[in-house]
């Protein structure tokens, strides 16, 4: 499992077989390296290994924020509801700090703003929340993979 661990790279490969790409750069089969991989998960070390997509690298120019005001007794059902739009790549609670009244996130993408808006539209119907406010990007000042220090 240390082995694995120490050996992953930041960025996988973008390769038609990219496991077996990285299981052979550190020595080890395809089958060793998602046993390894397995164990971190199981552990607790590392959640998932995804993709990090450019948006506007491929002609996403929409990119919002949306805040949600929801009630705490029905956080998980909504959080579940927003999370299930694949137009949606982070959904997550949060404290109001006591001086801002929304405490659900979601990034929601498209090609354009206009997209974003009819899922958000979409979103706010199905889970039942009206309460809630879209902050576009502006401007991207970074975007990195997440990395731990060795």
């Amino acid at each position: 499992m240390k082995r694995v661990w120490e050996g992953l790279p930041a960025d996988f490969p973008v390769t038609e077989r990219p496991y077996e790409d990285v299981a052979q750069a550190m020595g080890m089969s395809a089958g060793e390296l998602m046993e390894g991989l397995a164990a971190l998960k199981e552990s607790g070390h590392i959640r998932r290994i995804a993709a990090a997509l450019s948006h506007r690298a491929v002609s996403y120019e929409g990119n919002a924020m949306v805040v949600w005001r929801v009630d705490e007794d029905i956080m998980e059902k909504t959080g579940r509801v927003m999370a299930l739009f694949p137009e949606v790549s982070h959904c997550y609670e949060r404290s109001t700090g006591g001086y801002w009244p929304y405490n659900l996130y979601t990034m929601v993408h498209g090609r354009t703003k206009q997209e974003c808006l009819e899922t958000i539209g979409r979103m706010a119907l199905r889970s039942g929340i009206d309460d809630y406010r879209v902050l576009f990007s502006i401007r991207e000042f970074k975007k990195t993979s997440f990395t731990v220090r060795k």
